[in-house]
């Protein structure tokens, strides 16, 4: 799940990353928002004075073990993606509302989304997120527990978009050679 994000965003992205750090999942926001998830942190970025940045960019990034939860909230046709972490007193938020301490595309914890199918591509998201939390993002997710939750957990994630089938397969087979 790769979106094309405003260039600002991309550059300020770029600069952040770590050399060896993967981009997986890249899906922008309403405004010039845009969650990043990669292969050891979520990050949030924000530009444009819709968000609060008049000039420059905002980046709000947690690696995945300091991650709470992760949810959509999302109500006919607006809502927002938001990211729980320790240090983040969440609140209820407003699409609409623009007053700093409720609005979802100031906070710098949140993504705005407006239509059906992006809260979808954000719960899918949310699922990636939560997975990473849990610990696949540590000693990889074959460490311990039932090989059998494990595939069963990997074959979710393959149907609901968030890994692909070859990273399946891959996963499948290191999973039966430990057998």
């Amino acid at each position: 799940m790769i979106e094309p994000i405003s260039e600002k965003l991309d550059r300020a992205l770029n600069l952040a990353l770590a050399p060896n750090e993967q981009v997986v999942v890249k899906l922008r926001g309403v405004y010039q928002e845009a969650l990043v998830c990669t292969n050891i942190r979520v990050i949030i970025l924000k530009a444009g004075w819709m968000t609060g940045q008049w000039f420059g960019t905002d980046m709000f990034q947690c690696p995945y073990r300091n991650v709470a939860g992760a949810q959509v909230n999302f109500h006919l046709l607006t809502g927002y993606f938001e990211l729980s972490a320790g240090g983040m007193q969440n609140t209820k938020k407003s699409f609409w509302n623009a007053d700093q301490a409720v609005s979802a595309t100031k906070a710098p914890n949140c993504v705005s989304i407006g239509g059906r199918d992006r809260a979808d591509k954000f719960r899918q998201a949310c699922a990636f997120i939560m997975h990473m939390a849990s610990g696949g993002a540590r000693a990889g997710i074959l460490t311990g527990g039932d090989s059998i939750n494990t595939l069963e957990r990997l074959a979710t994630l393959c149907d609901a978009g968030v890994i692909s089938a070859a990273e399946f397969d891959s996963k499948k087979a290191q999973i039966l050679s430990r057998l």
